[in-house]
């Protein structure tokens, strides 16, 4: 029985590049090449498939480039350079007839959330806070014995 479209994977051939692991975590628990992607900003299929286009020395390179980027994960270039070695090895044979795909940015998602200082929101929540201090100093002070009887 085959799997219906959207329970099918999307590439099987990626797999075991996808699946394999880069290395461990601070914790150490395993982080495969499909996270550490993600980490950085990328689509995991898209780039796979990018590697896979390229030869299998340039791939190393341009993946060794991504790991030495990942966040919380300080590798030298030159164990960087090994382990893209042998995940490229995982990636679909080589196709010399097509063109190699272009160079990707790194977007990393995983940053603290910014607000702007002037936004909205935190308008809106000192608009309320500075509402709450006064009600309570009005109306018989705070819990804490300031501003009350």
């Amino acid at each position: 029985m085959t799997l219906r479209r959207p329970f099918r994977p999307l590439r099987p051939d990626l797999d075991k590049f996808l699946f394999a692991t880069v290395g461990d975590e601070v914790d150490g628990v395993p982080l495969s090449v499909i996270s550490a992607l993600v980490r950085l900003g990328l689509d995991p299929w898209e780039e796979a498939v990018r590697l896979s286009s390229l030869s299998a020395r340039e791939a190393a390179h341009q993946l060794a480039r991504l790991i030495v980027e990942l966040p919380g994960a300080a590798r030298p270039p030159g164990e960087a350079q090994e382990i893209a070695r042998g995940l490229v090895r995982l990636l679909p044979p080589h196709d010399p007839a097509r063109t190699p795909a272009a160079q990707v940015q790194i977007r990393p998602r995983y940053r603290g959330v910014a607000v702007p200082l002037g936004s909205p929101f935190l308008i809106v929540c000192f608009l309320v806070a500075a509402a709450a201090l006064v009600s309570a100093v009005i109306h018989g002070g705070l819990p804490f014995g300031i501003g009350g009887p």
